[in-house]
């Protein structure tokens, strides 16, 4: 259903929002897109204004994705968790035995993350996030699962209406 013109905040020109996916870059990750995005391009200015709905679901949604994971996190998705949890890389550092740079090399790519670490990052964020706590047996049985291929090798699709998240190969996608 086409929702009804409204005027663009940057030239005030009429503008008709439709909905599309949506490469939501700033959630840090360059692999999420939204599916289902009200995007309002105006015509006259080429201002894009983007509405994203109930943000804090989607970033849980987000986050409990990335822990059920098939793959191997990447170093930006565990800066994501990191701080959808609201630590600091040296309180995380704590939690993992090791210190705050060595999280900091694994959220730049500097270093890889070790298995081990992946997978209790994962079960970490899901105890430490109230609403994501009663999937921890559920993501814990799927650790020995998961592969040695990188994230980067997936985008994540997230359904903002009824908030579905789905996995999509990039090489899939782009072939």
């Amino acid at each position: 259903m086409a929702k009804a013109a409204r005027e663009c905040t940057n030239c005030g020109r009429p503008v008709t929002p439709e909905r599309r996916n949506y490469p939501y870059a700033e959630s840090g990750l360059s692999n999420v897109v939204l599916q289902g995005v009200e995007v309002a391009e105006c015509p006259a200015c080429g201002h894009s204004e983007v509405t994203i709905p109930h943000l804090a679901k989607i970033h849980r949604a987000i986050a409990l994705a990335l822990a059920r994971s098939p793959v191997r996190l990447t170093g930006a998705q565990l800066r994501f968790l990191r701080k959808h949890v609201g630590y600091s890389g040296e309180r995380l550092a704590r939690y993992l035995h090791t210190d705050k740079t060595k999280i900091s090399k694994w959220e730049r790519e500097e270093d890889p993350i070790d298995t081990s670490n992946d997978r209790l990052v994962r079960l970490l964020v899901a105890a430490l996030d109230k609403d994501l706590s009663s999937h921890v047996s559920s993501i814990a049985a799927q650790l020995p699962e998961i592969s040695d291929e990188s994230g980067k090798s997936r985008e994540l699709h997230i359904d903002v209406e009824c908030l579905t998240v789905s996995f999509v190969s990039v090489l899939t996608r782009r072939a």
